[in-house]
């Protein structure tokens, strides 16, 4: 219920993985799982040959391995496919932690994906930064981008002209691809506002869109105390009717009920929860 008003089907709370880092958000469910047919890492840039729906999957896909054993359990980028071989490429292009699989995995290793918050920005005209929308962001764990034309009377902001590689790409090859920039380093996010710098891409401008997967959200140990105060506050309106709850005044005679508002969430818990609404225009 705290999920829905927030508007954050992801929730709040992330699970971190056997050193701590942030590692995917708990009350997600996978879209869809991989099974590695050979033991792997650690390392990086590991070609691994699996099974499972790999065509799926694309270039930047961020996916966590072995959720089911914590001891081993973290994610990864997808940083190459070979479809026609069964092969994925994992590793991490992260600025601050280059080392890719961190723990060793066995054949029979779940590749789950879906796990994780994954977004899709436009970038501002001549701008490096864009605002995420679930904060407070932990980790960002990969991101893509692309670049592609702006809006009529924009095409001659985007620092690329219209009669260049690009431009030949999207006549005869389609749309432009999606490249992987690093994830950054601590300076790259601001956790409380989800401001988030993106480095230039291949071209030496800015990307057109881009999509970021990252972390967001809190432990459970460390679940801020005014949602928890709201789950309370929840829980003692549905005591006073388990199946209507807020219940203000009830009449036995031509039977009555009279409610303090339309929900169980009443303007108090509206107010505590309101800090961690995503931002839905970020």
């Amino acid at each position: 219920m705290i999920d829905a008003y927030l508007r954050r089907s992801s929730g709040l709370l992330y699970t971190a993985d056997s050193v701590g880092n942030p590692c995917f958000m708990t009350a997600q469910d996978p879209e869809f799982t991989l099974t590695a047919t050979a033991s792997f890492g650690p390392g990086n840039g590991l070609s691994i040959p699996v099974t499972g729906p790999i065509g799926a999957l694309q270039i930047g896909d961020c996916v966590v391995l072995d959720r089911a054993n914590t001891s081993v359990t973290e994610t990864v980028q997808v940083t190459s496919i070979d479809q026609p071989n069964g092969k994925i490429t994992l590793g991490s292009t992260s600025a601050n932690v280059p080392s890719g699989v961190q723990f060793a995995h066995n054949s029979g290793c779940k590749i789950e994906t879906g796990l994780l918050i994954t977004e899709r920005k436009y970038l501002p005209k001549n701008r490096s930064e864009v605002t995420l929308g679930f904060t407070p962001v932990m980790r960002i764990v990969g991101g893509t981008g692309r670049y592609g034309y702006g809006r009529r009377g924009e095409a001659g902001a985007t620092n690329t002209d219209n009669f260049n590689l690009l431009a030949s790409l999207n006549k005869f090859g389609g749309p432009p691809a999606w490249e992987i920039w690093p994830a950054n380093t601590a300076a790259g996010v601001e956790p409380y506002t989800g401001q988030l710098w993106v480095p230039a891409g291949i071209m030496l401008a800015y990307y057109s869109e881009i999509r970021v997967r990252y972390v967001a959200g809190y432990l459970y140990s460390n679940l801020p105390a005014d949602v928890k105060l709201a789950c309370a506050q929840i829980i003692t309106a549905l005591q006073q009717n388990p199946q209507i709850g807020n219940v203000k005044n009830l009449k036995a005679g031509d039977t009555g009920i009279e409610q303090f508002s339309a929900s169980v969430l009443s303007d108090d818990v509206k107010a505590m929860l309101q800090p961690f609404r995503a931002r839905a225009f970020a």
